[in-house]
């Protein structure tokens, strides 16, 4: 089997773990949210699908798997439809589940031959250096216009604060994702396991700018 293969089995392996989890708690894995707000049907109470009100993103500095120095602001301003979530590569459980999820849906787009900008933020600067990111964006095959991110401990806690994903502790941080259409355009926020499939009908369905 060569590499390609392993990283298609395992991504295949986490996101079938991921159903099975649904599964147990009693809910199907599709059934999202296109507008703001949580949902009390049944079916869709693991994810919560909401337009958050988020500031401008302000020059905060990071540096890229590469080593590159960058800044928040003029990395994420998308022309491309844009995902954003936060991991940290020790992380076993949730940023592997949601990784793998993200890998799928980057797949599945790549072969219709559209565009999807992926940011993937670390809430262990101090472990997570270029070269570990590098490492964890190979175990899932990420593609390009995938990039993963580490910076000052400090930098870190003010961009999780901006997208209201610090929780004081890496191990309490929410499964979030960030998606919006463009930069000009309003964010979608959706927290709990989504599938593949929920993500693309979110990515579908993202608000143009008013």
């Amino acid at each position: 089997m060569n590499t390609t293969a392993r990283v298609r089995g395992r991504r295949r392996s986490l996101v079938a773990l991921l159903a099975a989890g649904a599964a147990l708690a009693g809910l199907r894995p599709r059934g999202v949210l296109a507008h703001g707000g949580t949902n009390d049907e049944p079916s869709r109470k693991h994810l919560q699908v909401r337009r958050p009100k988020v500031d401008p993103l302000p020059a905060i500095p990071l540096t890229t798997m590469q080593g590159t120095p960058r800044t928040l602001d003029r990395e994420l301003a998308n022309t491309n439809p844009l995902v954003v979530n936060f991991v940290f590569t020790t992380c076993s459980t949730s940023c592997s589940l949601i990784t793998a999820v993200l890998a799928e849906v980057q797949q599945k787009l790549t072969a219709k031959g559209r565009k999807l900008q992926l940011a993937s933020i670390t809430i262990d600067p101090a472990n997570d250096t270029p070269e570990q990111l590098r490492g964890y964006a190979r175990k899932f095959g990420a593609g390009a216009d995938w990039q993963f991110y580490t910076g000052r401990f400090d930098d870190m806690v003010a961009i999780q604060r901006l997208f209201d994903v610090y929780r004081g502790s890496k191990v309490s941080h929410p499964p979030v994702l960030m998606l919006r259409r463009d930069q000009k355009a309003p964010w979608v926020r959706i927290e709990g396991f989504p599938t593949p499939d929920d993500v693309l009908s979110l990515i579908e369905t993202l608000p143009k700018a008013a």
